[in-house]
């Protein structure tokens, strides 16, 4: 009984220290790349006193359109916008660019001429959300962790990641997308339901553009899969995940049928 109790609490330590360690782990994979941007960005926003800015669309796009949608949400404007054109679907015009992401709802509590500030602070966080759900997906295939991490951060800052930061927008998909594989995961191989649909729905709503792609990308990774020891798939959990498919596309439409009749 007392080697019982002993060996019990060994386990009980020893598994308390490896949730700590998986812990750290996840924050050094997010503070790691929002710092790491941050010192990149250094020299351009001393040099700009503040201000990060980029010639093109950047300051002809992101920047008004930030502002313009800032201030309608913030006044309550959520549905016909008369200062856009000679007047447009609010929702449907915004949800390509930034109305489904929750780093422009973050914004919402400061004040509109704050938001310029804020630019730098919000693309940190979106690498370090990309290297974190990068991490939190390529360390279920990968036994040291540490390499792990370093994979989170070759995806967050990618060429793609690098070249299109004039195109901020862009940012939000890439640091959710591992969460619609690790969604996929969890619903086949733990028998984990609910997440897909959750995940699908809110994939969607971020942006219905780069939605389109991760469709495709989605059925191509699950056929790749199926030819995986340890991807254990059959009829009826195929059917499952198809239907939550269907329910997240459901829920995703408060913004997917504004966005179509813009469109």
């Amino acid at each position: 009984a007392c080697d019982y109790f002993f060996e019990q609490k060994n386990l009980n330590f020893t598994d308390k220290k490896s949730a700590e360690k998986r812990k750290s782990k996840y924050a050094q994979s997010f503070f790691i790349a929002f710092f790491v941007f941050l010192i990149i960005m250094i020299p351009l926003l001393i040099y700009n006193k503040g201000y990060l800015t980029f010639y093109g669309d950047f300051n002809a796009q992101q920047i008004p359109f930030y502002y313009h949608a800032h201030n309608a949400v913030r006044n309550g404007q959520f549905f016909w916008d008369w200062g856009t054109d000679l007047g447009a679907n609010f929702i449907g015009s915004y949800s390509f660019y930034l109305l489904g992401s929750p780093f422009f709802w973050l914004t919402l509590p400061f004040p509109t001429d704050i938001v310029l500030y804020l630019m730098p602070i919000l693309l940190a966080l979106k690498y370090a959300f990309a290297s974190l759900t990068a991490y939190a997906y390529i360390k279920r295939f990968i036994l040291n962790d540490n390499i792990a991490i370093i994979a989170g951060l070759l995806y967050a800052f990618s060429g793609f990641q690098s070249y299109n930061i004039f195109f901020n927008h862009f940012h939000d998909v890439t640091a959710f997308f591992p969460l619609l594989l690790i969604a996929l995961e969890e619903n086949i191989t733990n028998n984990k339901k609910g997440y897909f649909a959750l995940i699908v729905a809110f994939m969607a709503i971020l942006n219905y553009f780069f939605f389109t792609g991760q469709v495709v990308f989605i059925i191509i990774y699950f056929i790749l899969r199926c030819f995986c020891k340890d991807f254990n798939v059959n009829l009826k959990k195929f059917l499952g995940l198809s239907l939550e498919a269907i329910i997240g596309v459901g829920l995703a439409s408060i913004i997917l049928i504004p966005s179509a009749f813009a469109i």
